[in-house]
């Protein structure tokens, strides 16, 4: 599909209109236009009526670094356009001058893009075509992606087309050329290769403009990985363009940090990143990145790498010192290189925005200074009255100060001196306050889930540092969690620890609308640990056992203080699903781990029973002593049970101590270690 396919309609606008409305335009009455026809020097350039198929004078791709050149054969219909003189003309005034003697930017080598970044990976809608619009504000020469057009992830060709569409209709409201750079969103499966080709052509290539060489990746070859042929190819396509003045490089991974990770783990180069810095050497170049949704200037080798942030993608949006914001990168070529700045669609930052340095500066101060808000946890299911008892530690190389209000707690009769605090320390100092609330009446211990406190924590003295912070406020249940041997055989009944249960009307997910009652679909689970090895027993209560049902356990084994910190589930958080057994004799369950992945280190073993199914399940404990020491203290657990009852049919999730929203680990139950 050529590129003048994705040009907006009314582009193509006949040659004789367009001239003698731009002869009209330039030629009106005007004292401005006759002094620069006055002033006109002969051998000026002259106007070219636009190609077709293009908006703007000429197709940039395919100009040569000559800035002159011009178009052998073309016809003119009506008579010649205007001439104007080159260059800044300036009066020759006595005395004082109203300007400076700063040099004019007119060099004709100069130029300027506009480089859009991620849009998808959960994205927010409306972003992209602010900053489409803003972009035909500002006029740059053309556009370039870094990937990540639509969210992709499927292989419904239907789906995909919708996608597509949409995107293209973004893009058809662009006022001039936008190159396609794949991301891992748009190329995820063979499907999407594969339509990615059918619309685009390669999946790499490179193109010049006024002396300068640009190349695109894919970074998805196949995943984080530059494969051999695009290797082959690159190193062709460089050996050919050894005369660029400037190399600018666009992909959609920033693949140096994942060489650099493998090499810091002692591992080869899953990327091939290594291999293309060889091909680029030391010639001049720039390499623009995405990917990770905050953005960050490199320095490697004294060469600026860019990972830009997000044109519209998921992000927390925190602001510029996390690198979180929605933006257009403005890269203007000078003779000695790029100068990049940061549009943000609200604002302008400079390139230099956030850097190596100052993002560890910022780390640092977020690492450093702490604020803890210890948990109440009992063994009840309701609670009257409390004491939330709140810690600052600064570590920090400056004094703190931190304000922050409790929201969230019920309404019932409750009485608080205040839900608003502020504390300082110094560095190396680390001081407390307690806040008690109390209730008229018990209340149960559910509607205290949504409780938080929301903090601003602000540094004194030279470049001050501030951040905005929400912790959860944990007023739960506890769960004791004892030691026990057992043997994994299917047979619950040497269980003598509690049993917990989802109750008469336990939260779903999913098809809501196919769950019925608790016979349709309940649970039963019992948790233990021994010397190596942390055990779980489950009942599930299912009228049709059929292949598809399957419960999943989330085990959270961060530190406490992690937890407490921040309820958002990471990578690590250890998921399982447990496949429902389908005979009644005790038989081996699968058991994968997240994505799908076979998970060789666990064991279960279930059977099908007259009321549903009941498995043991027996996972290592390594896992968690990784994370928090052999003195391990606690976990949080939640389960969900997918549950279909005819073929083909959505599952629903019948949820204990879980989330509708599989990251957040706010609802999970807190094990408390008993030794």
């Amino acid at each position: 599909m050529s590129d003048a396919t994705y040009l907006p309609r009314d582009s193509n606008l006949p040659t004789v209109t367009y001239q003698a409305s731009l002869t009209v335009q330039n030629w009106r009455p005007s004292w401005l236009v006759l002094v620069l026809v006055l002033v006109c020097p002969a051998g000026s350039s002259t106007a070219h009526p636009p190609e077709k198929g293009s908006r703007s004078g000429h197709s940039h791709a395919n100009d040569s670094a000559d800035p002159d050149h011009g178009h052998a054969g073309d016809q003119q219909t009506t008579a010649a356009a205007p001439t104007f003189g080159e260059g800044l003309l300036l009066p020759d005034l006595d005395g004082p001058k109203p300007w400076t003697d700063k040099p004019a930017l007119t060099d004709p080598q100069r130029f300027s893009i506009a480089i859009m970044t991620d849009r998808t990976g959960g994205h927010r809608p409306g972003i992209w075509m602010q900053a489409v619009e803003r972009v035909n504000w500002l006029r740059p020469d053309f556009v370039v992606s870094v990937g990540d057009l639509i969210e992709g992830y499927t292989e419904d060709e239907a789906e995909i087309a919708t996608q597509w569409s949409e995107f293209l209709g973004f893009i058809d409201k662009m006022e001039m050329k936008f190159f396609f750079v794949p991301g891992n969103h748009d190329v995820t499966n063979p499907k999407l290769h594969e339509i990615w080709r059918q619309h685009f052509g390669r999946e790499w290539y490179s193109f010049d403009y006024r002396g300068v060489h640009f190349v695109c990746l894919n970074s998805e070859d196949p995943t984080t990985h530059i494969g051999d042929e695009q290797l082959t190819w690159l190193a062709d396509d460089l050996a050919a363009n050894q005369t660029a003045r400037w190399t600018l490089l666009f992909l959609h991974k920033p693949l140096w940090v994942t060489a650099e990770r493998d090499q810091q783990a002692g591992n080869p180069d899953s990327s091939n990143w290594n291999q293309v810095a060889k091909l680029l050497g030391d010639r001049p170049h720039t390499v623009f990145s995405g990917h990770v949704h905050h953005y960050v200037q490199y320095d490697r080798n004294g060469r600026d790498y860019y990972s830009l942030a997000t044109t519209g993608g998921s992000s927390a949006l925190r602001g510029v010192p996390y690198g979180e914001f929605d933006h257009i990168a403005w890269m203007t070529m000078e003779q000695d290189g790029p100068r990049v700045a940061n549009l943000l669609l609200d604002g302008i930052q400079p390139a230099n925005v956030v850097t190596e340095s100052s993002i560890a500066r910022f780390r640092k101060f977020l690492q450093t200074v702490r604020l803890e808000i210890e948990p109440i946890l009992i063994s009840d299911d309701a609670i009257q009255s409390g004491v939330i008892r709140i810690r600052l530690s600064n570590d920090f190389d400056q004094p703190v100060t931190i304000r922050g209000t409790i929201a969230g707690l019920p309404l019932v009769g409750l009485s608080m001196e205040s839900q608003s605090l502020e504390l300082s320390a110094k560095p190396g100092e680390a001081v407390a306050q307690t806040m008690r609330f109390e209730m008229k009446q018990p209340v149960q211990l559910d509607r205290f889930r949504a409780t938080t406190m929301t903090a601003t924590v602000a540094s004194q003295g030279t470049d001050p540092l501030r951040a905005e912070w929400t912790l959860p406020v944990v007023i739960d249940k506890q769960y004791p969690l004892h030691q026990q041997e057992v043997e994994i055989g299917g047979d619950l009944q040497e269980w003598t620890e509690p049993w917990w249960s989802t109750p008469d009307k336990p939260e779903l997910s999913g098809a809501i609308q196919n769950w019925t009652t608790t016979t349709d679909c309940s649970l039963e689970l019992s948790a233990c640990y021994s010397a190596n090895t942390l055990n779980f027993a489950v009942r599930v209560t299912d009228e049709r056992v059929l292949a598809g049902d399957s419960v999943t356990l989330v085990v959270d084994q961060r530190p406490a203080l992690d937890r407490l910190t921040s309820t958002v589930l990471s990578n690590k958080t250890l998921v399982i699903t447990v496949d429902a057994p389908l005979t009644t004799v005790g038989s081996t369950c699968a058991v994968t781990r997240k994505g799908g992945r076979d998970f060789a280190k666990a064991s279960a073993i279930g059977r099908k029973t007259d009321q549903g199914y009941e498995f043991e399940l027996s996972v290592p404990l390594n896992s968690i002593v990784d994370a928090q020491g052999a003195e391990w203290s606690s976990i949080q657990l939640g389960a969900r049970v997918s549950d279909v009852d005819a073929a083909n049919e959505d599952p629903v999730e019948v949820l204990w101590h879980a989330s509708p929203n599989a990251r957040d680990g706010r609802a999970l139950a807190h094990l408390i270690r008993q030794q």
